[in-house]
């Protein structure tokens, strides 16, 4: 497993580099050594080590602005960056890590402790490569699943409107009963198909974050809700909001989900209400979404935010049992959390906690 590991070190005294480089290659790794960051960087070009021992005190270019140019570079970004130093000063060891150092060594060092950290480092980056081609291949999956699952539910959809139009006048109530429910249930498939694919998207996503106005954002989801179910008498009470920090296409995405929840949930209601609000709290900017629907009973609530998981029957409610999950990951996915609350036949409330800037 060791002569697999490329190691580059930098370090600008030949004796730091030949000791250290000698420990190494007992212990079976591949060594190689530059004496400064010009030539770090023209090595990364042609070559990519599986770890970096950098010293922090270089002439020139310095371990701490090498470290930098390594991890704004998407090609050397992820290749784990240990530094050498003979400074104990905790302000030069933070930065080390602001700058994305992963761990350090303080020189003089002792090899037992060298070797546990480099041996650490590795073992923690192939694990963290090995996770990553794993949710590439499971996100490829789930395309291609996708994709193979969609397919004869469509053709079945097209099938059931050439059987109509085949019949024409000629269906009795049973056939455009059974054509129906045929049709309506491989539609229910495709949309929980879609639904779990882009659930599975999401959790790839990496959030570019600025900041929102969670006003204007759920009105225009009400609005938008609204104008797919004319027929409804729905009410948006809304209070001042505060901006919130956070990815813009996904708090669109958590925002459709929990007004749409609401907006299935008060159906029964002749005046639905949905009354949206700011909560004070010192550490978040917390946003209540209340609607005077059925609401649910608390004693289940733990199964709101799995996925596939129904406080309701699908012939009472309709659903693909992914949305709450969805927004239960992409509140993780920002630092926060949503909790849930509700009374049986007396509405439920959705809390969401999003982390102060």
């Amino acid at each position: 497993m060791n002569s697999k590991a490329d190691i580059l070190i930098v370090d600008d005294i030949p004796e730091h580099i030949a000791f250290a480089g000698a420990i190494l290659k007992n212990e079976g790794y591949k060594v190689y050594a530059v004496t400064d960051g010009s030539s770090a960087l023209e090595f990364l070009k042609s070559r990519r080590p599986d770890l970096i021992m950098l010293d922090i005190r270089m002439e020139g270019m310095d371990g701490l602005e090498l470290c930098r140019k390594i991890k704004s570079n998407s090609e050397t970004a992820d290749i784990p960056v240990i530094f050498l130093t003979a400074e104990t000063n905790r302000d030069v060891i933070r930065q080390g890590f602001e700058c994305g150092g992963c761990d350090y060594v303080v020189k003089p060092f002792i090899p037992e402790e060298y070797l546990a950290r480099v041996k650490t480092h590795l073992d923690i980056s192939r694990k963290a490569q090995a996770l990553a081609a794993s949710n590439n291949e499971l996100r490829l999956f789930c395309s291609a699943v996708s994709h193979d699952l969609k397919s004869p539910l469509n053709v079945i959809n097209m099938l059931i409107d050439t059987l109509k139009n085949e019949l024409g006048e000629n269906q009795n109530e049973n056939v455009i009963k059974i054509t129906d429910m045929i049709s309506d249930k491989s539609t229910k498939l495709i949309v929980m198909i879609e639904r779990l694919l882009n659930f599975s998207k999401m959790c790839n996503i990496t959030p570019e974050f600025e900041t929102l106005d969670m006003e204007y954002i759920i009105n225009s989801v009400f609005n938008e809700q609204l104008s797919s179910e004319p027929q409804r008498n729905i009410s948006l009470i809304m209070g001042e909001l505060p901006p919130i920090t956070g990815d813009a296409v996904l708090i669109e995405m958590l925002v459709k989900n929990v007004i749409s929840n609401a907006f299935k949930f008060t159906a029964p209601r002749r005046n639905a209400v949905i009354t949206v609000a700011s909560i004070p709290n010192d550490e978040y900017n917390i946003i209540s979404i209340k609607d005077n629907g059925v609401g649910f009973d608390m004693a289940y609530s733990d199964k709101l935010f799995k996925i596939f998981q129904r406080l309701h029957m699908a012939e009472e409610f309709d659903g693909s049992g992914v949305g709450l999950a969805l927004v239960d990951r992409i509140m993780r996915r920002h630092g926060g959390k949503v909790e849930a609350y509700g009374k049986v036949d007396k509405g439920a409330e959705f809390r969401l906690f999003f982390l102060k800037s």
